[in-house]
């Protein structure tokens, strides 16, 4: 069983959503540089992950010296979440002070559908709705094991809930949620605190343009949704590296026509940008062949 969960927050924020403050050190937090990681900036995923392994060590020292092996689940269907990325980060800095023990792994939690909603500009009510529509499933086992669940951001904690749900019997030691921020009861009934955040530096996909031209991005279903919505995609793309296209058009095709039906447009420009026509049948994964938290976090870095 794995009893009640350990919260860990690398930033509790407090103050407004144009000024969102850190509780703990009284500084501003550092929006930019968490608006780029949302978006597929490596740097910024780096840093934020550092920060976030280094509070997880700080507040659960004994993860050092416990036997057991650590697995972090990441909820998503193909493309992943930012926040798989972070944990890629955060499960590398634990098997640097784990040498001895075994590696830290991502387990892919499957979601049956990826929905065309911004949960940073939808209600509550919607984010419900929309996430009690779509099944969540373990894809391996986790028994014994103590799960560390990474996100970016704790609101309302509806994404928790749905997570946490799914693991809770499954048979983890221990089960422990990590965030890079969490806010405040205050802050969170502010409806534009997350889009307000993800969008204080990224404010149009051409803001991504550095990060792609310096080989420092991998790619997220944040941005993957907002590039295939935004009507200069072709624009966009035609500054982007072939392989990176092939990438992005990978990634909208084995994610399934309901979600390529969402986005025409987008999806036109896609094809229109790609060397060669798109052969199907191949799904890819953001953890193909079940690759260690340290070889994903070293091929993220370049």
């Amino acid at each position: 069983m794995s009893g009640p969960t350990t919260r860990v927050v690398a930033h509790p924020l407090t103050g407004t959503a144009d000024r969102p403050v850190d509780g703990r050190t009284g500084e501003n937090f550092d929006t930019a540089t968490y608006s780029l990681m949302k978006h597929g900036d490596v740097p910024s995923i780096r840093a934020l992950g550092e920060e976030l392994a280094a509070t997880l060590l700080e507040q659960c020292p004994w993860l050092r010296t416990d036997p057991r092996p650590i697995v972090l689940p990441v909820a998503y269907l193909v493309a992943p979440p930012a926040c798989y990325h972070l944990a890629a980060v955060v499960g590398e800095h634990l098997d640097a002070r784990r040498p001895d023990l075994p590696a830290a792994r991502i387990v892919h939690v499957h979601k049956d559908s990826v929905t065309h909603i911004d949960y940073a500009a939808s209600s509550a009510d919607d984010r419900r709705k929309d996430l009690q529509s779509i099944g969540f499933r373990l894809t391996e086992s986790i028994d014994d094991a103590i799960a560390i669940v990474v996100d970016d951001i704790r609101v309302t904690g509806l994404a928790e809930e749905v997570i946490l749900g799914t693991l809770k019997g499954a048979g983890a030691a221990r089960l422990i949620a990590a965030y890079v921020a969490d806010c405040d009861v205050t802050l969170a009934t502010d409806p534009s605190i997350e889009s307000a955040l993800n969008h204080a530096r990224v404010r149009s996909i051409t803001d991504m343009l550095p990060s792609i031209e310096r080989g420092e991005f991998v790619v997220t279903i944040r941005f993957l949704k907002r590039l295939l919505g935004d009507p200069q995609a072709a624009q966009f793309l035609a500054h982007c590296p072939p392989e990176l296209i092939a990438q992005f058009r990978d990634y909208a095709y084995a994610t399934g026509p309901e979600f390529l039906a969402g986005y025409p447009r987008g999806t036109a420009a896609l094809d229109a940008a790609s060397d060669h026509g798109h052969t199907g049948g191949e799904r890819v994964s953001a953890n193909e062949g079940g690759l260690s938290c340290r070889t994903i976090a070293r091929d993220a870095s370049g």
